[in-house]
């Protein structure tokens, strides 16, 4: 004998069962009955777990339903949640949050292409949306993120302060936000030199700060936590910091950078053999002379960084803009100077 429950305990088992936002038009199949119907026991359903007070309700998002804590109390049962979200899916999810309206081609670039898929199944439970936007998708949280998470707004700034303030984050300055995305760190853009309020009250909340060598004492006048002044200077400098950074945080991967520098490193010192010596007039060009092993003397061409007052044959970029690859800046300045190494035929005395 086939049995057929009653279609409101079946959309009440669905949404128990599925532990996810489901449509309308899901309920009405798994209950057999029309989309109106089913739209109306789901809402007889939410009225009721809101009338006795359950630590479960039952929460219309548009079209869809879902079951779950109450939003009061999901910070209290946090500890014993089940774990239904796997790592690198958080890791798409957090980003997504704290960069939000993000566009995925950009997603895609600090994450690679296995985000496509994390994009599909974070859209498929319902905690993200999409909207086409030229020939990308520009992708937010929704609703339901914030009701997945116990938040009282699903409001991009809100859910980025709410969750920077409870993730207690990397913190970094603008020069090193490529850094942090090449490493595949959580953090928030921060301003510590010259706070002003907000910049302020998130300093309270980092563990880790990554500013510029030199201003350590003006940033400790705001911040107390761990603070990494990383040297950028050069390939091997940029190689060290990264490292260090993970370290610091116990997140990220630095191996894929380091593998890059370290294949940069030997094409630009094996063309490094066959220029002409340098006279560097700069500690900045002395630095990278030195990475690049670019024999220096005293009668070697002259060169300087560019933000300096000295004369020299060559000059080097030192203040690039800080939404260039933070590699990329660096690869500049090698670039800059073993070609201009290769190119002065004349003595700096001619």
């Amino acid at each position: 004998m086939e049995f057929k429950g009653d279609p409101k305990a079946i959309i009440e088992a669905a949404l128990f069962a599925a532990g996810k936002t489901l449509t309308v038009k899901e309920l009405s199949d798994l209950a057999d009955i029309g989309g109106e119907v089913a739209n109306s026991l789901a809402e007889e359903l939410s009225k009721e777990y809101s009338e006795r007070k359950s630590g479960i309700e039952i929460r219309a998002i548009e079209d869809r339903y879902v079951m779950q804590v109450r939003g009061g109390l999901a910070r209290n049962v946090m500890a014993v949640a089940p774990k239904e979200i796997d790592a690198p899916l958080i890791r798409t999810l957090a980003i997504v949050a704290y960069k939000q309206p993000i566009k995925q081609s950009y997603l895609a670039e600090i994450r690679g292409n296995k985000v496509y898929d994390h994009v599909k199944e974070l859209e498929r439970r319902g905690l993200i949306s999409r909207v086409r936007v030229g020939r990308t998708k520009v992708i937010t949280t929704t609703k339901a993120f914030a009701d997945y998470f116990g938040l009282s707004s699903d409001q991009p700034d809100y859910v980025r302060h709410v969750i920077l303030k409870s993730a207690r984050p990397l913190g970094v300055t603008k020069m090193y936000e490529s850094l942090a995305l090449r490493l595949g760190l959580d953090y928030i853009l921060i301003n510590p030199y010259h706070p002003g309020d907000e910049d302020q009250e998130m300093l309270k909340d980092l563990d880790v700060l990554v500013a510029a060598p030199g201003y350590a004492d003006t940033i400790k006048e705001h911040y107390s936590g761990g603070l990494i002044e990383a040297e950028v200077k050069t390939l091997s400098q940029l190689k060290e910091s990264a490292e260090k950074i993970c370290v610091a945080c116990s997140s990220g991967n630095p191996e894929p950078l380091a593998k890059e520098i370290d294949d940069l490193l030997a094409v630009y010192r094996g063309r490094a053999k066959s220029v002409r010596a340098v006279w560097p007039l700069t500690a900045v060009v002395e630095c990278l002379a030195k990475d690049l092993r670019i024999p220096i003397r005293d009668d070697g061409i002259t060169a300087a960084s560019d933000s300096s007052k000295a004369t020299a044959q060559i000059q080097v970029p030192a203040h690039q803009p800080y939404d260039l690859d933070i590699l990329e800046r660096i690869k500049q300045r090698c670039e800059v100077l073993l070609i201009g190494l290769a190119s002065i035929k004349t003595s700096p005395s001619s």
